[in-house]
């Protein structure tokens, strides 16, 4: 597999050569690393890539070059340069900017608010008066509240309130941004093959390392030739090739922990050399989007190599439950591999448990240094530590003693004897192998189609190198990459574009070499399929259609009011209108949306009782088994999965189909409850039983929560096409201020984080501190008999949290100390909690009634030889669970995944929040099971991984953690929903505009630039020039700069009055020259005449243009293309205004007012447009761009309001005062063209007002505070 880690700059890239160059210890003074590696320990790293050829360097790695290249952006060989220069008579500063690449990398300050130490001082004076650190929950809770008591109440010079300590609590903690000054990419082969490496005779072991070798450098290769690019122009709007990776390779023979793990680091700088010789930064979301398809390469690459040196057969191998299987070299044992791994997991514990000891005692996480060492002492307090660097011959030499333990002398001396035995093949497998490429592209398809609605081709292409290693590995001869590559073609021939074309076609000078146009990013387009574009027409029409069964008005009215007078609970409005929907609407398929807590049970049980008053039946589909065993209980009805009742009636015998549990007839409805988790093709094949039958569907579930791995949408598709009914009322929460906060949550609304902050229902820390306090959290509302659930992210925190959960409760005495090995890796005993996790319909308890489903939660009543006698906490039915079964198929079921908890009602709920994973719609759902309070433990910061083999992570505060979670939406969107986002953003401003103020300034005039930095060093003094030109926001500086001298302005003039002495003096604290001279220069004036474009947008070129004829056409046509959208967004906004605009006066009757509102209106709808704002409310959104646009919609939005509520008589009275104003402008300003209109308007008809209202637009107002 490969990884890809981001190294950052200064000291991120040192546990390259302090774990991994460096043989695991730190390299000794007066000590070169060639002869460290040499001497013990693993090999000296190389340079590689194609972008060394300019920079004449070659071979090994010296730790001077990696500091020069990796923390400070300088030429790998800068410390010789720098002092040569020096001796030759350049300052210290000229000779270290000769060296540096591009750029230097941002100078970022360190934040000093000293509350970790304040809150180490803390813990020492609690532990020095109690005799004892201070525990988990409480104690340190209020540690850290009554410091942020104190600060606050210093600041405010008053007694704080409980919320604005929360909010303070919250914003504590965050480590500053640091710049990328790299990316690691960890190849490592499956674990047979690191085994096989290790305990094979010397032949077979280097056989294999060149194997994996040729593996990862011909993937690095491949990854050079596709995501070798870097950006260009304002915003790095345009992305351009360049020369190719300026990389390091260091090859790692075994993991901290010891065992044999042959891997290799390759450290690719983001330094890369465009192919106009300039030094820029990598575009890292190439490399990012390619990582499967590139470790999927790798896989098959290694497989092959090994295959074909070695002779070995590869099979696959089964790694649990929703994971992808993986390909090991028969002949090498589970047994064997699982005893090479088996240290890591004691170590692991043993670190962990240091760094926990380390927070209680100091309040704090252990800075990094500290945690290295806690690493290093839980390696020695679990096994003999490496007290100094092995040769490759002394590891092979122990790890073979620990193989002969396990699988005996004679097994390791045979193992090369072994894996070359051919193995036989199975009956799939000979059906693989008898496969055509076409044959093998349709079921690359198919997988594809299965699991998303739309995709890129690095999605074809990492399923295309899975099929391509099996085949390959059952026919002897073919090339694995050769397979792969007809394949996704093949594949690719059969797809539909979802990305919109390009409606300008860019000519040569604005394309990249491959001819892709430079403004669309490599790699991104998506693509769909006939089949999953017909399945979702067919959704749409179903729910327009007209058909099946509906129960009369009447009777459902009735139905309503028995219920009612039942319940002291009646149905709400939004409910009952669900349920008619439901139940009488008459359409073959209906859509009911219900957010989390609304009652869709209810309304789903008014919606069974109707139907079944009118002579219908419900049949209701869940996506789990569990999940459908609750629904029937709950409504009373049938109940099964969909994916089951699909294959009763494809492969079921009649008597099957014609069962109550799975019959169809005109008179069923089928209910499928959480839609959103239903795959587009899973809906499709339901639709398609239902119109043979006669059948109806109904759809029940919420877009914003979870949606299953294969979703692709379909619930929100039909939604938005065709309507829905809606559930608004909250009923789930105690307090009602938090139903308020899910909603807004639900949303990604960027106040919906203020409930939780306020109300102190976040807390945040390292992952291991956040897991004990959820754990404490949890334990104190089960004592208090609130029915709590533990959630987390991954299977292997869940699994932390129930370990941690049982052993309290062994020394509660609560449950039985020995018990079974469990999937999970926990043990169980008599009184734990467990969860089945797979469905066995042979396994039956409640009289027959139920089986053993995926989520069914028991109690252990005995431990029987392995087999476990079980109780149902839902119906209190008795089984046993065949030890088999519990190996493979059991967890303890204390805590739970998000995906798990979606439709769980409990008191209490306690959510890890990882800011790297978790996203908008996790969090909504586990943040709203709770009825009394829902916590958010928010991962603020990572320990060191115990193998060194990762970057150091940032540190961030708990509202950038969640604010983070909420921007990153995981939702699956339908492929019609995508070509219509395509279509409107191949169309929109954001897209039109960057493209055209980029081709303009950089293409057209490409001295421009270099013109605007020579009018910098012509006006200032040659150290401010210096910090000008390389700083990050010089581009902005220098297009406006540009502006300005397009229409006619004296940019010298302009620079130098922005320029003051005091700037440049000794106490000065100017930290960006770029950024202030930016700002004091300000936006250019509107352009003479009115080209249709915003004003503030750059006129199109009018002159002769040489050899850029092309250009100027594409320039002119892209000009065109943005005055016609922006008039568009006039007419569409006059036709039907936002909200924001009917705050202001409506278009005009007079035509001179109107002409004035139009174009002013275009502005800010340009404006909006271009930063694809959608708030209803604010004009110009929450967040506020600096630059010219928002200054130019910022005047227009102050003139639109000038016009409102006045008559034409009393806008031109304004218009006069204005006129007054002007004159001012021009003699403050100096602006010549300004001045020579107002000479030209003067005397004249008041007919010319508009004009000199254009001409106001020269002058930048401020914005209001408030808009």
């Amino acid at each position: 597999m490969m990884t890809v880690h981001v190294l950052h700059a200064g000291d991120g890239y040192t546990y390259l050569t302090r774990q991994v160059a460096a043989g695991d210890h730190s390299v000794r003074r007066g000590e070169d690393l060639t002869e460290y590696y040499t001497a013990e320990g693993n090999p000296v790293g190389q340079w590689l890539g194609s972008g060394l050829a300019n920079l004449g360097v070659s071979g090994a790695v010296s730790e001077e070059q990696m500091q020069a290249l990796f923390g400070d952006g300088l030429h790998p060989d800068a410390e010789a340069a720098i002092r040569a220069a020096v001796a030759g008579g350049a300052t210290p500063e000229d000779a270290v900017q000769a060296s540096r690449l591009g750029r230097r990398f941002p100078r970022i300050q360190a934040i000093a608010d000293g509350w970790d130490d304040a809150v180490a001082d803390a813990y020492t004076e609690f532990t020095a008066t109690n005799g004892r650190s201070p525990e988990p929950g409480v104690e340190r809770d209020l540690i850290r509240w009554n410091i942020a008591a104190d600060r606050v109440a210093a600041t405010l010079k008053r007694a704080a309130t409980d919320a604005e300590v929360a909010t303070h609590l919250s914003q504590m903690g965050k480590a500053p941004r640091q710049p990328v000054a790299g990316y690691d990419l960890v190849f490592t082969p499956v674990k047979s093959v690191s085994v096989l490496w290790a305990l094979g005779d010397l032949d077979t072991s280097e056989q294999v390392r060149e194997a994996h070798n040729a593996a990862w450098q011909a993937t690095v290769s491949w990854l050079e030739t596709e995501a070798g690019v870097t950006r260009v122009g304002a915003g790095g709007v345009a992305q351009v090739d360049t020369h190719g990776f300026v990389a390091t390779a260091f090859e790692h023979r075994d993991s901290r922990t010891g065992d044999p793990n042959l891997h290799t680091h390759v450290a690719v700088s983001t330094k890369v050399q465009g192919l106009d010789g300039k030094w820029r930064s990598l575009d890292g979301r190439v490399l990012h989007a390619l990582g499967v398809a590139a470790s999927e390469r790798y896989n098959t690459l290694v497989e092959q190599e090994v295959r074909n040196r070695l002779g070995v057969t590869f099979v696959d191998e089964t790694r649990g439950r929703n994971k992808r299987s993986v390909r090991e070299i028969a002949g090498i044992s589970r047994e064997l591999r699982d005893s090479f791994s088996s240290r890591r997991a004691a170590i692991e514990d043993a670190y962990e448990t240091l760094v926990q000891e380390y927070v209680a005692k100091h309040g704090r996480t252990p800075p990094k240094s500290v945690q290295l060492s806690l690493a290093q002492r839980a390696t020695l307090e679990t096994r003999e530590g490496k007290s100094a660097p092995k040769s490759l011959t002394r590891q092979r030499a122990e790890w073979r003693l620990a193989a002969v333990r396990i699988i005996g002398e004679v097994a390791v001396d045979t193992i090369g004897t072994t894996v070359r035995q051919r193995q036989q093949l199975s009956a799939q497998d000979q059906t693989l192998a008898a496969l055509s490429i076409d044959e093998l592209a349709d079921r690359v398809l198919h997988t594809v189609e299965d699991s998303r609605a739309t995709w890129r081709r690095s999605h074809v292409a990492a399923e295309a190198q899975r099929i391509a290693r099996t085949f390959a590995n059952v026919s002897p001869g073919v090339d694995a990459q050769q397979i792969a590559e007809g394949v996704a073609q093949a594949v690719m021939a059969r797809v539909i574009a979802v990305t919109a074309p390009t409606l300008n076609p860019v000519p040569e000078a604005l394309q990249r070499q491959d001819g892709e146009s430079a403004y669309r990013v490599h790699g991104t387009e998506r693509f769909t399929s006939a089949r999953i574009l017909a399945i979702e027409d067919s959704l749409i029409d179903a729910a327009r259609t007209v058909a099946g069964f509906a129960v009369d008005p009447a009777i459902f009215a009735t139905t309503v009011e028995t219920l009612n007078a039942s319940s002291p609970y009646p149905l709400d409005a939004s409910q009952v209108e669900l349920a008619r929907r439901f139940a009488s609407g008459g359409r073959l398929l209906e859509v009911g949306i219900g957010p989390a807590g609304t009652g869709k049970t209810t309304a789903m049980r008014a919606f069974a009782r109707a139907v079944e008053a009118g002579g219908g039946r419900v049949l209701a589909l869940a996506p789990t088994a569990a999940a459908s065993t609750v629904l029937a209980e709950e409504i009373k009805v049938e109940a099964e999965t969909a994916h089951k009742l699909v294959d009763v009636h494809r492969n079921g015998s009649p008597e099957q189909q014609e069962s109550d549990q799975y019959r169809i007839d005109g008179s069923t409805v089928l209910l499928i409850d959480e839609a959103g988790m239903a795959s587009t093709p899973l809906l499709a094949d339901v639709l398609e039983l239902a119109q043979l039958h006669g059948a109806t569907i109904r759809l029940l579930g919420d877009p914003a929560q979870l949606a299953a791995v294969e979703s692709g949408g379909a619930l929100r598709l039909i939604e938005q096409r065709v309507g829905a009914s809606y559930l608004d009322q909250v009923h789930r929460f105690v307090d009602t201020a938090e139903a308020t906060a899910s909603l807004l949550l639900r949303d990604g609304a960027s106040g919906s984080l203020d409930f939780y902050v306020t109300a102190d229902r976040t807390r945040g820390g390292i992952r291991q501190s956040m897991l004990e306090e959820i754990y404490v959290a949890w334990a104190a509302d089960r004592a208090d008999h609130r029915h709590s659930i533990m959630v987390a992210g991954t299977n292997e925190e869940v699994a932390a949290l129930n370990a941690r959960a049982r052993l309290d409760l062994i020394g509660q005495g609560a449950v039985g100390k020995s018990g079974a090995l469990l999937h999970d890796g926990n043990k169980a005993g008599v009184n734990d909690v467990i969860v089945t996790r797979q469905n066995d319909r042979k396994l039956r308890s409640n009289q027959g009634k139920d089986f053993v489903a995926n989520g069914d939660l028991w109690t252990i009543m005995s431990d029987e030889g392995g087999d476990l006698k079980v109780k149902s906490l839902r119906h209190g039915g008795v089984l046993t669970l065949p030890a088999e079964y519990v190996a493979t198929h059991v967890e303890l079921g204390y805590a739970a995944t998000i995906n798990r908890v979606q439709g769980m009602t409990v008191d209490t709920s306690h959510i890890l929040v990882d800011p790297q994973s978790t996203s908008r719609e996790q969090l909504y759902v586990a943040a709203t099971r709770g009825r009394e309070s829902n916590r958010m433990y928010a991962v603020v910061e990572e320990t060191l991984e115990v193998d060194a083999h990762a970057p150091d992570h940032l540190r961030t505060s708990i509202i950038d953690a969640l604010t983070a979670v909420l921007a990153r939406e995981g939702a699956e969107r339908s492929a019609t929903e995508e070509i219509q986002r395509e279509q409107d953003a191949a169309a929109s401003l954001s897209t039109l505009l960057p493209a055209y103020e980029d081709a303009l300034a950089r293409v057209y005039d490409p001295d421009q630039s270099e013109r605007m930095e020579a009018v910098v060093r012509d006006v200032l003094d040659a150290g401010i020039a210096d910090r000008v030109v390389n700083d990050e926001a010089w581009t902005h500086l220098a297009s406006r700069l540009a502006a300005h001298e397009a229409r006619g302005a004296d940019v010298r003039a302009q620079l130098a009055a922005a320029a003051r002495a005091k700037d440049a003096g000794t106490d000065s604290t100017v930290q960006s020259f770029a950024k202030i001279y930016h700002h004091r220069i300000g936006a250019p004036v509107a352009p003479a005449g009115d080209s249709g474009l915003p004003t503030w947008v750059t006129p199109p070129p009018t002159g002769a243009a040489g050899d850029n004829s092309e250009v100027r056409d594409w320039l002119l046509a892209q000009a065109g293309l943005i005055g016609n959208r922006t008039t568009a967004l006039i007419d569409t906004a006059a036709a039907a205004p936002e909200p924001w605009i009917a705050t202001l006066r409506l278009q005009p009757d007079d035509s001179f007012l109107r002409q004035a509102w139009r174009h002013d209106l275009g502005n800010v709808l340009a404006f909006r447009d271009l930063y694809q704002i959608t708030d209803a409310e604010l004009p110009l959104g929450a967040v506020r761009p600096d630059g010219d646009a928002h200054t130019g919609a910022s005047a227009s939005l102050e003139r639109l309001r000038v016009l409102e509520d006045h008559t034409a008589v009393e806008a031109r009275r304004r218009i006069a005062e204005l006129r007054q104003r002007l004159s001012g402008a021009e003699t403050a300003a100096g602006n010549a063209r300004v001045a020579e209109r107002l000479r030209r308007i003067r005397g004249r008809d008041v007919d010319l007002d508009l004009e000199q209202q254009h001409d106001f637009q020269a002058v930048p107002t401020r914005p209001r505070p408030k808009i």
